[in-house]
């Protein structure tokens, strides 16, 4: 009667065991997609990497300004949504643009000035949340947000 009862216990030892590791089809990858909130739609395929989607993200902004996009995540069959804090728009005054926290936390901006002649001045600026840091515009030149993170990090 003992030997029934541990050969069972074993049985259910190895099915439960064999449950919870993971098989090569349950390695799922995450893939990321720039979507705009303003009717834009879709603003890229699928891609591999968040920096390739927050790149055509990127690109959206300075086309369709005032436009308020964010990155998709998926994994698996199911998708979530990472907002993008940032929002690039002309500033108040005359010559300027602004770049906007639209999040409800303090976030950390990694902006660069990139120039027609190839130079770039790269810098960290924090944002409180729903406020505006305002740079003057310089002829052939380009602010892009390339990054942004938490106050807290």
């Amino acid at each position: 009667m003992r030997r029934p009862a541990g050969t069972t216990l074993l049985m259910f030892a190895i099915l439960a065991f064999g449950l919870q590791m993971p098989t090569a089809s349950q390695t799922v990858s995450t893939r990321y997609m720039a979507f705009c909130d303003d009717g834009d739609g879709a603003l890229s395929d699928w891609v591999n990497t968040r920096n390739e989607a927050y790149l055509a993200g990127r690109d959206h902004e300075v086309t369709a300004k005032q436009h308020r996009w964010e990155i998709l995540t998926q994994q698996g069959e199911t998708a979530s949504r990472e907002p993008s804090c940032a929002l690039i728009a002309d500033g108040e005054k005359p010559d300027t643009l602004k770049v906007a926290n639209r999040c409800d936390r303090c976030v950390k901006f990694y902006l660069s000035r990139k120039g027609d002649d190839g130079s770039v001045k790269s810098r960290e600026f924090t944002i409180e949340s729903k406020k505006s840091r305002h740079f003057r515009k310089l002829p052939g030149s380009k602010i892009t947000v390339d990054s942004e993170r938490d106050c807290s990090e």
